[in-house]
């Protein structure tokens, strides 16, 4: 459980405010169910479970603002923006002043197993940010004008989340104006002189994007002990 501390050390965003549109439903993936569970709550539990964490905000469209509060009574919740990267600011805005440590994860990863938390909290002992990969298992092709050339798997990672930051490297790339797809690529652009690493991720830690999605999630989850 979250710590009973006045002034937080470690804090966690979950950006939950997407609409979720490439998954084909009218309600957002992070509010559909999973062996019973709305797909956020998986997260919220896996970030409220973990000892080092003393802090979860959640960030929500204005329609599930009230849901969110009323569900998930342990979070901080907070509106999104337009994009994903304003909505990790609206949660960068939300952390408690004495925060020194941010993670920032995707609600439509329900599945964080604890060691990644760990193994991400660790590393930030020696580095500024840090976020989990893993290698491709598929070949690789980069298009080239009207044709391909292969890549080497070896040099080729999937990065997932939670992405984890000292929290003034995180606001100084988001003050920046520079836009990225993901806070380690911002970082990496924005704050040239921060140290980044990757560390080990896991393949459950995948992101629901299409049913298939899904229903491979629902299989870990038959095939884990809880």
């Amino acid at each position: 459980m979250l710590k009973d501390m006045k002034r937080a050390k470690h804090s966690a965003i979950i950006v939950a405010a997407g609409a979720g549109s490439r998954f084909g439903s009218d309600t957002p993936k992070q509010f559909l169910h999973l062996r019973g569970r709305e797909v956020l709550s998986y997260s919220i539990e896996s970030f409220l479970q973990h000892p080092e964490i003393d802090e979860l905000i959640v960030v929500t469209s204005s329609p599930f603002r009230s849901h969110v509060s009323k569900t998930y009574p342990q979070c901080k919740v907070v509106l999104g923006g337009a994009t994903r990267q304003k909505s990790v600011g609206s949660g960068l805005d939300a952390c408690d002043p004495d925060c020194h440590i941010v993670l920032v994860h995707d609600a439509a990863r329900p599945l964080i197993p604890t060691s990644i938390i760990d193994a991400c909290l660790d590393a930030l002992a020696e580095f500024d940010g840090v976020a989990p990969a893993i290698p491709p298992v598929d070949s690789m092709v980069l298009l080239e004008g009207g044709g391909f050339r292969n890549l080497d798997r070896q040099h080729l990672r999937i990065i997932q989340t939670p992405q984890c930051f000292k929290v003034d490297v995180l606001r100084k790339a988001h003050a920046s104006g520079l836009v990225d797809t993901d806070e380690l690529g911002l970082v990496r652009r924005s704050v040239p002189e921060a140290r980044l690493t990757l560390v080990a991720g896991d393949p459950q830690t995948m992101k629901l994007t299409c049913q298939e999605d899904f229903d491979r999630i629902a299989f870990y989850l038959n095939d884990s002990p809880t």
